[in-house]
């Protein structure tokens, strides 16, 4: 056989290796003596990495004739695994908690029928304890009971690997299937196991057998009555023989000390095993009690239950969640009781778990566990039984449990993190416009005009996939109610009778073919009035991308058929007129019309949303991308989507739109403004499409101006920022290898490569020697959900550790993401990790904002986060910079802050690694990305090392900020670039030096008025300016200084907002204007003397008012048509109705500021006339955004008028002559 190209840890058949939890579960599979067969399931969290792994495998799979698949849903997949117990074959299905509810009655008559003497039948439940990613509160063993299936459950790595085999052993010689429990934090986590070597099938897909149906047992093979009674009769004696097996191969371990500490002991299981010791060895009490280890907790074996409770007074058991073992222990210790001779011994009075002696808090049964949640109750526990005067270490017990107060000081709210759909994703193509469509449809006056119709509230049922997410803002109202997958036509079936109101339900292509497809029928059958929204995706995408039947590869690669949505759903209605269309969503005025036609007609509608995956989509155009590069060097040419900040009115209409993470904020000049995140944004037009209904019986229009697409132009490769660092004279730090236990901890935003930060981590530390475990949280979305990697390093004379991390005995925490970095330290979470006498804290200060602060309703200060981690930090070993926008620096994107951080934490001796196992990790595991990662690595080493070098090495051209500055810049321009240009700058500069030597303000408010001015003058002359110039001087005569001018400050900002009216004239000019050209320049790495070109496409929708009549149209302008626009500032007079309501604020607004001797000069008022004066601070957006909010303003002005004319002047007012 041709060797095949697999990842070496898969192969390895001895010595220490390092796995995810998934990995471990494949490579488990692999280890099987005997050889697995079958590999099946359905991919849900948290064991969908599984399939990721089998699919990487693919190569090794199918020269072994092993069969792994995706069935279409876990009832299937269990299925499937019934079907290979015909044969001696051992086969396994995974799936997570909820599918096991799916495939219950598979298992039960799988079950019950029993596996095969030769085979056996593994079923891998994923369990979510803390409920972080799953819909109800997961606890599968109480399922398993249920089923009658037996439940076993591994604790640490080594165990998830090697209890696979044990797993199936356990199922032949029983002839039992066995439920295998894997908890969220071991299947997203992992560490270092010792490999044993791989075993295949004999008999497999390459050499099939052929089966003697005359050899069946059809007695017991077909389960149906009478036979099932007998079954069940029979299934005691099966468990006698599991018991039987589980001790010959010492399944549920003792561990005794010599000399207990006490008469009571502990049983436990699973994880939480991990947990307690953990716990333990923290208090310094590892070893010191009797600990019985369960790995199989149904049922429970009473001989093992009695003999370890023989002679202990008091018994503690540690589950996750609700009692399980618990009851079946009482129950066990009971019946034992009932039966004991005079010569048994005494069994323990009392057991005692989700409550504890003296009315202390046991073990929590909601949520899950942490080795800190049992310090807690364990610590409190100890110090409070008289018998353990003097067995324990009391002062130590104390200071743990001091400890864990302390960390609950973090008292800073913080903004919560929503994920949302990524960038690119055809979700948001669907849910912009049905968010409009929604809004529209209440709207009586549009329902007349466009459909003839009343108004109509649309009723959405919610259904499982990505577009789960739309419970979230800013498409909440897209989620009405969840039932669970497939179910979403089921759950409207039930309201369907007794309601008018049209009902919608979003659905994905992999649950179309789990189980939407029979909600469908349903639908037929019932009469339904639904709208079917089904994406064609080509992929299960909120699990990882595995294929699905409506592609024409298998997870093997191989070739399947491809199943056909529409001809599946054309089938089900033939002859019923039902309607069934498909669609590209991205063609959004024509999705929208066709789904508001279709919503309103009667019965079942199916629309297809025909559109690949974003990720998949962009991955694949990255990968071509980076064909070019190595090719010619650098990208001839590349497309973005750009926001203007100059045009941009920060009305965040895009973000309530779109939600999307590619959106971002910007401090400017002029306050803050949206921007275009390059490393996240994939330019697919989303932004610029929606449009905005801002109220009832308004048409919609197109929100911004400022949207435009820009196309960079290159003739040869640029000279890369990187190159111009030296690295060669970096001292490196001294290792502080460590004997006992490292922990770090990153956090991060999903696609900041937190996962990759970790995985380098990892091989550095397990190439060094160290025992190394993770635990990873992975985003509900691949964008924007808050993510984070908990990682240990373990030396030699390591105590007991699991891989997470107790509250504050972090030793690093690398916040990739400065919010989340924060969140590490918030008391109302599960990880609380940082402490003042232990963490170090490594900072990414950029501000990646939450959709929620997109959308403006959550705010954070970066300022304020940097202070609270570094109060409740280790100062000394402190440090923070803005790395996302040096990386953009060096490397023209984000991507790479991960990597440089990690520098930056090894440069300042935080690691215990040596500089040549995280160079090896590096080039190891990053391919052809590693020599990129190489210097970002070394970039983030020499910025901890020396800040101020690298900003000399860059030299990166600042804007004018200053008032100088922005003096100079502004004549030069003006001088340049407009007609009889020195007359006109000398006359601006005049203007502004007069006037500055009058203000008493901070230099920074004489820099912001400099600015405006320019701006007056640009817009209409220097007349124009004189006149803002003058209100200004007016109101700062009156002004208080003790009040810090700032009524003078807000007519500075406001009076200029309102004067400088963004019609299309200054539009025009600010989309062509120097400052514009200078700063994308900068932005996209352009120089024109290496032939770099930037050819802009602004996406346009101007409006004239003419005889009385409204003129709009879209427009795809170019520069040369704006530039000649920018120069007809005679249209203003021409048209003198044009931007007419923009003019009547400008003047109302005049005219309060002229209000200012009244108000400015009082103490007593002055407060509540600098808030009237920043009303249009909040005034934003075009024409009908704009105009309602203009509205607002007034009408509060003239409310805070009325309070201020009724307050009696604090004092003699003095009017200056």
């Amino acid at each position: 056989m041709s060797p095949v190209k697999v990842d070496p840890r898969f192969l390895k058949d001895t010595g220490p290796e390092v796995f995810s939890g998934n990995e471990l579960l494949v490579k488990g599979c692999l280890e099987t003596e005997g050889g697995t067969h079958l590999w099946t399931g359905y991919p849900g969290s948290p064991v969908s990495g599984f399939f990721d792994t089998a699919q990487e495998l693919q190569e090794l799979l199918k020269a072994r004739g092993i069969h792994a698949t995706i069935a279409n849903n876990e009832a299937l997949g269990v299925a499937m695994v019934n079907g290979s117990q015909m044969h001696g074959l051992r086969a396994i299905a995974l799936s997570k908690s909820v599918g096991v509810h799916v495939a219950s009655d598979a298992i039960a008559l799988g079950n019950l029928v029993g596996a095969h003497p030769d085979g056996g039948a593994v079923i891998v439940l994923g369990d979510d304890p803390w409920s972080d990613s799953t819909q109800v509160p997961a606890d599968s063993r109480f399922l398993c009971k249920h089923l009658m299936m037996p439940v076993l459950e591994p604790s640490d790595a080594q165990e998830l690997k090697d209890w696979i085999n044990l797993a199936f052993k356990l199922s032949r010689e029983s002839e039992l299937y066995i439920g295998y429990l894997v908890t969220t934090n071991q299947a997203d986590g992992g560490g270092t196991v010792e490999a044993r070597a791989n075993h295949f099938p004999e008999t497999n897909t390459r050499n099939k057998t052929a089966l003697d149906t005359a050899a069946f047992d059809l007695e017991r093979n077909v389960l149906l009555p009478p036979r099932t009674w007998r079954k069940e009769q029979a299934i005691h004696e099966r468990f006698e023989r599991l018991w039987a097996s589980a001790r010959r191969h010492g399944v549920n371990r003792v561990f005794k000390p010599a000399q207990p500490a006490a008469k009571f002991g502990f049983v436990t299981s699973a994880h939480a095993y991990c947990y307690l010791r953990h716990a333990l060895a923290e208090l310094g009490l590892d070893g010191q009690f009797a600990i019985l280890k369960l790995g199989i907790t149904y049922p429970l074996d009473p001989q093992v239950i009695t003999e370890f409770a023989s002679g202990l007074d008091d018994l503690f058991i540690i589950e996750e969640r609700r009692g399980f073992l618990e009851e079946q222990i009482v129950e066990l210790l009971a019946r034992a009781r009932q039966s004991a001779d005079h010569e048994t011994p005494p069994l323990p009075a009392r057991v005692w778990g989700k409550q504890f002696p003296n009315g202390l808090c046991g073990i929590p049964d909601t949520r899950g566990l942490n080795p800190s949640k049992l310090i807690d109750r364990l610590g409190k526990l100890f110090l409070a039984l008289p018998e353990l005067k003097g067995h324990i270490d009391e002062p130590r017990v104390r200071r743990e449990l001091t400890l864990l107060d302390e960390v609950k000081e973090f008292a800073l709210p913080l903004a919560q993190r929503t994920p949302t759909f990524c960038p690119g994703c055809p979700h948001r193509d669907s849910s912009s416009v049905l968010v409009e469509i929604k809004k529209e449809f209440r709207d009586p006056r549009y329902m007349r005009r466009a459909h003839g119709v009343g108004p109509m509230d649309l009723v959405f049922h919610g259904d499982t996939g990505c577009y789960t997410m739309l419970m979230f803002e800013p498409n909440k109202d897209l989620m009405h109610n969840y039932s669970g997958m497939g179910l979403g036509g089921g759950t409207g079936a039930g309201i369907d009778p007794f309601i008018r109101n049209k009902q919608v339900v979003f659905m994905g292509d992999s649950t179309f073919f789990h189980s939407g497809q029979i909600a469908i029928s349903n639908s037929l059958k019932q009469g339904q009035d639904i709208t079917y929204i089904i994406l064609d995706n080509k992929t299960t995408a909120m699990t990882g991308h595995q294929t699905t039947p409506g592609l024409d590869e298998s997870l093997l690669g191989e070739d399947t058929f491809a199943q056909n949505i529409e001809r599946i759903v054309a089938a089900m209605s033939d002859g019923t007129g039902v309607t069934v269309v498909r669609v590209n969503p991205a063609e959004r005025e024509n999705y929208r019309g066709l789904l508001e036609k279709t919503i309103l007609q009667g019965g079942v509608k199916v629309v297809v949303a025909d559109k690949e995956c974003g990720i998949t989509f962009h991955r694949r155009e990255a990968r071509e991308e980076r064909r070019v590069q190595r090719e010619r060097g650098f990208l001839p040419t590349k497309r973005f989507i750009n926001i203007a900040h100059e045009v941009c009115e920060n009305c965040l209409e895009c973000t309530k739109a779109t939600g999307c993470p590619g959106l971002t904020l910007a401090d400017t000049a002029y306050g803050q403004k949206m921007q275009i995140d390059k490393s996240w944004c994939v330019s697919d037009g989303a932004c610029t499409r929606f449009m905005v209904a801002p109220t009832t019986g308004v048409p919609r229009v197109k929100a911004c101006p400022s949207f435009e697409e820009v196309i960079l132009t290159r003739t040869q490769r640029p000279p890369s920022p990187i190159d111009r660092l030296d690295f060669s004279q970096l001292p490196e730090p001294r290792a502080s290898r460590t004997d006992t236990v490292w922990n770090a901890y990153l956090a991060g935003v999903g696609g900041m490569g937190i996962g990759t930060a970790t995985a380098l981590l990892v091989l550095a530390g397990h190439r060094e020697g160290y025992r190394v475990q993770f635990c990873d949280k992975k985003g509900l979305a691949i964008r924007n959900g808050g993510v984070y990697s908990m990682l240990t390093y373990a030396g030699k004379n390591a105590p007991y550790t699991s891989n997470v991390i107790p509250y504050g005995k972090a030793d690093l925490i690398l916040g990739v993401d400065l919010l989340e970095a924060a969140r590490a330290l918030d008391p109302s979470t599960n990880q609380r990790v940082g402490s003042r006498t232990r963490t170090a804290a490594i900072l990414n200060t950029h501000k990646t904002p939450t959709i929620a602060t997109l959308l403006g309703q959550d705010d954070f200060a970066i300022t304020q986060l940097e202070r609270a981690i570094h109060s409740h930090t280790r100062a000394e070993s402190y440090f923070s910079h803005n790395v996302s926008t040096l990386s953009d620096q060096l490397f023209g994107t984000q991507l790479y802050v991960n990597v440089m951080m990690l520098g930056a934490a090894f440069q300042r001796g935080l690691m215990p690694l040596q500089l040549a196992s995280i160079e090896w990790a590096i080039k190891t595991s990053l391919g052809a990305a590693a020599a990129d990662n190489l210097k970002a690595f070394h970039a983030g080493r020499l910025l901890a090392h020396d800040v101020a070098a690298v900003e000399r090495a860059l030299n990166v051209a600042k804007e004018p900020s200053t008032y100088a500055e922005i003096l100079a810049d502004k004549v030069n321009i003006l001088t340049r670039t407009r007609h009889k240009g020195a007359a006109l700058a000398e006359s601006y500069r005049h203007l502004v030096e007069r006037s500055s030597e009058h203000l008493r303000v901070t230099s920074q408010t004489l820099a912001d008025f400099a600015l405006r001015v320019y701006d007056l003058v640009q817009f209409d002359g220097i007349d124009y300016a004189r006149r803002y110039v003058d209100a200004v001087r007016s109101i700062h005569a009156t002004d208080l200084a003790e009040k810090g001018y700032a009524a003078t400050r807000a007519v500075i900002w406001n009076l200029h907002k309102v004067m400088a009216i963004k019609d299309e004239v200054f539009v025009a000019h600010q989309l062509t204007s120097e400052e514009k050209y200078r700063q994308d320049r900068a932005r996209f790495d352009v120089d024109p003397a290496r032939g770099d070109r930037l050819e802009y496409r602004h996406l346009n929708r101007p409006e004239f008012a003419l005889l009385g009549r409204r003129f709009a149209w879209d427009m795809t302008t170019r520069d040369w048509m704006l530039k000649i626009m920018s120069q007809m500032r005679w249209l203003r007079r021409a048209l003198p109705q044009w931007h007419s309501k923009e003019k009547d604020f400008r003047e109302w607004y005049a005219g309060l500021v002229q209000q200012h001797r009244a108000f400015a000069a009082d103490p007593g008022r002055y407060d509540l006339f600098v808030k009237l004066l920043n009303l249009p601070t909040d005034v934003t957006g075009y024409r009908e955004i704009r105009y309602p909010k203009m509205t607002a303003a007034q009408t509060q002005a003239q409310e805070w008028l009325r309070q201020l004319l009724a307050t009696q002047p604090a004092s003699p007012q003095l009017v200056p002559a």
